[in-house]
């Protein structure tokens, strides 16, 4: 691949070559979404299922591919100065995830040139070599959760499935094994993603640019806080499926806000100055 992409001269990032590759990843993503919509529909309805419910798990679908697009966006801004604009796209269109998409690039660039500032001031004209260095990165490790599916997928989907309609006794009643299963992978994914930012406060890191991890944590906790107030003491129950994205969004727009104003004011914190109280100032 690399003696490839070598051959069409002064390597580029973001050649047409690589772009028609996006567009034909986003035109089969496209065609196969419309496919399987399509099907299941049509065998709802031979099914007689509730279209009300159909709709709703649409309506649920539609918020939850779109509104996180926008941070998908972002994470594409973020990757462009190192590999370009289109392999960050073909990444985070197919089944890349922002959080891991930057990380690995970060690694690679790392180990490349020390660090992804380094690579970015050295590497102004990346090389295939280091293209295909960082694709191979972001792409191979991410691949183990579908092949996992592909290949092991009728042995553990009865066992999950009977773990799903298991119930255990608690003083307030029956607790859906399955469901709590769900909860408790996703409350680890949440506490890895504040470990990691807890760590780089812990480092005493100078700037301000580092706690913008901590900050939109917060932030979403306490807009999904909100919403659920709205939603069960005062009724807003249309709001229960859009809570967990406008809480993203909200977070990421703050963050945002004080990254512009930060950079316009020059806010970044002094090596020695504590976290809180900089934090703090920084607002005043």
């Amino acid at each position: 691949m690399i003696s490839i992409l070598s051959a069409f001269g002064n390597f580029n990032p973001d050649s047409p070559l690589i772009y028609g590759l996006y567009g034909a990843v986003v035109v089969f993503v496209v065609a196969m979404s419309l496919y399987y919509i399509v099907r299941s529909v049509r065998r709802a309805k031979a099914l007689k299922m509730d279209m009300g419910k159909i709709k709703k798990v649409v309506t649920t679908s539609v918020a939850f591919s779109v509104l996180p697009a926008i941070g998908i966006g972002i994470g594409v801004v973020t990757l462009i100065g190192s590999i370009g604009i289109a392999l960050p796209a073909i990444r985070l269109s197919v089944i890349g995830s922002l959080q891991y998409e930057t990380m690995m690039a970060d690694g690679a660039a790392s180990a490349i040139a020390g660090s992804m500032e380094e690579f970015i001031g050295s590497n102004f004209n990346i090389t295939a070599q280091d293209f295909v260095t960082i694709a191979t990165v972001m792409t191979i490790p991410i691949l183990t959760g579908p092949l996992v599916v592909i290949f092991f997928y009728k042995k553990f989907q009865p066992k999950v499935q009977m773990l799903s309609s298991m119930t255990s006794s608690t003083s307030g009643g029956g607790v859906n094994i399955g469901d709590l299963a769900f909860q408790v992978v996703f409350i680890g994914m949440i506490l890895g993603y504040l470990a990691m930012s807890i760590t780089t406060i812990a480092s005493g890191a100078g700037y301000l640019d580092n706690y913008y991890n901590f900050i939109a944590i917060v932030i979403a906790a306490v807009c999904m806080y909100v919403f659920d107030l709205l939603i069960n003491k005062a009724g807003w129950k249309w709001l229960d499926s859009f809570s967990t994205p406008f809480s993203m969004l909200i977070a990421m727009a703050v963050v945002a806000v004080i990254s512009y104003f930060s950079y316009e004011n020059s806010w970044p914190l002094a090596p020695d100055t504590d976290a809180a109280a900089a934090v703090v100032s920084a607002f005043m």
